[in-house]
């Protein structure tokens, strides 16, 4: 099957098309989040020698400072696994940037997919022994990347399918949710680059009673420039039934 077709029906496209429906919603709640992202990824990339840029997880581009990156970088290249027909329109005579479409969990997703598809059910490691996670964009290789908004994002539409097909209690999930993450930063931060990532969700319910998870699997490298903050995510009680979700984000730069 087409890969359009299996984003498409493990919900990729669903799930981008409510980002943005949240975001109307919540645009002022989100705008400060979103000017601090911006900002990070502007105050990034001090060495000159850097001529080329991949921005992971482009999406709507709520997050991305495009017309700072096209100043800095000679070529911008917008990734992400599907890409809307607004940012197609948006990006189309911009000089220097080019839309990639690529499989950001590298090759977990296909193969995540023929599993189910083929109706196996591994028993306990067997299925996260046998994953084989490939490096994306080898023919590319940009002299520096960013991974915006997307660290947290890698493993939970591939756990929902799984889940909705009954695969994998929690304690798989968490296993698999690590598994990407930590491939993630294994691979980013051999180039120069920086990342944005939610790392923990902070929910209260109507009563004030608050509670919280991690949104990390692994371990944030160290960089030699960090910055955090706070994000109104959803006020509405849509994200979790009658409550308001603050995410915890935290934000790194490395040579």
């Amino acid at each position: 099957m087409k890969q359009a077709k299996i984003i498409r029906r493990m919900g990729y496209i669903r799930d981008q098309e409510g980002i943005m429906n949240r975001y109307l919603r919540e645009k002022a709640n989100w705008d400060k989040h979103l000017q601090n992202t911006r900002e990070f990824i502007r105050s990034s990339f001090r060495d000159p020698a850097l001529k080329s840029v991949a921005v992971l997880g482009s999406g709507w581009l709520l997050d991305v400072p495009l017309e700072a990156l096209c100043r800095r970088f000679s070529q911008v290249y917008l990734v992400d696994i599907h890409h809307p027909v607004q940012i197609r329109k948006k990006t189309a005579s911009m000089s220097g940037v080019e839309l990639i479409e690529a499989d950001l969990s590298g090759g977990a997703m296909k193969q995540l997919w023929e599993l189910v598809r083929n109706k196996k059910k591994p028993e306990g490691n067997e299925l996260l022994d046998q994953m084989r996670l490939h490096p994306p964009l080898e023919q590319l290789r940009p002299d520096a990347l960013i991974s915006v908004n997307l660290l947290n994002q890698l493993d939970i539409i591939l756990c929902d399918f799984l889940s909705k097909n009954d695969y994998f209690q929690q304690l798989e999930s968490n296993m698999l949710r690590s598994v990407l993450q930590k491939f993630h930063l294994q691979w980013i931060t051999a180039t120069p680059g920086c990342l944005i990532s939610d790392v923990e969700e902070i929910s209260k319910d109507k009563k004030g009673n608050s509670s919280s998870k991690s949104l990390l699997y692994t371990t944030l490298p160290e960089g030699n420039r960090r910055d955090s903050w706070t994000w109104e995510f959803d006020t509405r009680g849509t994200y979790l039934s009658n409550s308001l979700t603050t995410m915890v984000v935290k934000a790194v730069e490395w040579a």
